[in-house]
């Protein structure tokens, strides 16, 4: 009886999440049809590459990461589909994998945390149009690191076999893309012996750093100069908006992040392994020296477990702004109103960054402190409301 009880209970639940994943993927692919970008015509060069048993990192100055993502390109090149033409093929097999990438950590989140973080994640306009148009493929670093420092976060106290295996999920997730670059320092912070230090920061970098060796002898050139020494656009939108002019003059913005980023795992280093992840790829997006469109959905899994209003409004500005942008979708009406080209206007890269950093502010703010904001601004915005419908029935 507790047993058929307790299937009764679960089942609503789980039929709603697959509702969710149905919706999702399905206007993951209905954006899909709205085109492509940069982003797939470098693919399609790598994926010629890799079919010629060539080189990456010798061949082409358009690809910036470890070799983990080529092999993938590679293997979803060789599978069979209706359309004939390469480059739409790669589009939509792309598509299609980052979308079921997608699926997965809605599935880790649904059983860590429920239907309602899952949800959150998986229809958050940023996620679907990130993936379903974009096809930058930060979800898969991200679900690596979850599975990553789901393992540390449970096995934390000691050195053991298993967070042996979780620190070689996190090279690995540096060898598909070195989002999480700095966060064996954060790790590291933790620790209480030195030993436990070293071998958290130099498992991962190590496994990094050896992928690039069968690659080494012709292709060096191309990992140090497309690789390590890649900055993309500097455009650094928190701190020209912020940082006074003097500091930003004296000290190279790379290095503003870099510090912030070690200064703030130094405060953060209490917190356990998986929230240290969730404010990581926060701070990472707040803070760093270039912001491009697919930034914006590194901190979505963190900012739908700790969803809050400004966090929902950095969702809807995102959604506004990737549906003007020039290299996103592109629509004229939207443009209209973000500037003539999408990339510019009433909301841009430092108005977002900046929702970001104050969704962050109010995460950390005590709880007390925290319900008592919350309660300010309703009161302000029924006064605000009551005032707009004073004026709209008398307006002389």
């Amino acid at each position: 009886m507790t047993h058929s009880l307790s299937i009764r209970i679960i089942r609503p639940s789980f039929c709603w999440f697959m509702f969710v994943i149905l919706a999702g993927t399905l206007l993951r692919l209905a954006i899909a049809q709205r085109g492509y970008n940069f982003d797939i015509a470098s693919y399609r060069i790598v994926a010629d590459i890799m079919a010629n048993d060539g080189n990456v990192y010798q061949e082409t100055q358009r690809y910036n990461y470890g070799p983990i993502w080529f092999y993938i390109l590679s293997f979803i090149d060789t599978l069979p589909f209706p359309i004939s033409d390469p480059l739409l093929s790669l589009r939509w097999k792309v598509t299609g994998f980052l979308s079921i990438i997608d699926i997965a950590i809605a599935t880790c989140l649904y059983r860590w945390y429920g239907l309602k973080i899952a949800t959150l994640f998986f229809l958050n306009p940023i996620s679907i149009i990130i993936t379903g148009y974009h096809c930058q493929f930060d979800n898969l670093a991200i679900l690596c690191a979850l599975i990553s420092i789901k393992i540390l976060d449970q096995n934390a106290s000691i050195i053991s076999y298993k967070t042996l295996l979780g620190l070689i999920l996190l090279g690995l997730c540096l060898t598909i893309k070195h989002l999480l670059f700095l966060f064996p320092f954060w790790l590291a912070f933790k620790n209480t012996r030195w030993r436990d230090k070293l071998l958290t920061i130099s498992i991962p970098y190590t496994l990094f750093l050896a992928s690039f060796l069968p690659f080494l002898a012709k292709g060096g050139n191309g990992i140090i100069n497309h690789v390590f020494l890649y900055r993309g656009f500097a455009n650094a939108p928190f701190w020209h908006g912020v940082a006074p002019e003097v500091i930003i003059n004296k000290i190279p913005i790379f290095l503003l992040f870099v510090g912030t980023l070690l200064v703030l795992g130094l405060f953060f280093r209490t917190k356990k392994p998986l929230e240290s992840l969730y404010l990581y790829t926060i701070v990472l997006v707040i803070f760093s020296s270039a912001v491009a469109n697919q930034y914006l959905a590194i901190c979505i899994v963190a900012i739908s477990v700790y969803s809050n209003f400004i966090y929902a409004l950095y969702s809807i500005a995102g959604m506004l702004y990737l549906l003007a942008s020039g290299d996103e979708l592109h629509f004229s009406l939207f443009q209209h109103y973000l500037g003539s080209n999408g990339n510019s206007g009433v909301i841009g890269y430092q108005e977002l960054v900046f929702l970001l950093f104050l969704g962050l502010v109010l995460q950390l703010t005590p709880k007390e402190a925290r319900t008592k904001i919350l309660h300010l601004f309703k009161k302000y915005s029924l006064c605000l409301k009551q005032e707009i419908t004073a004026q709209i029935k008398s307006p002389w």
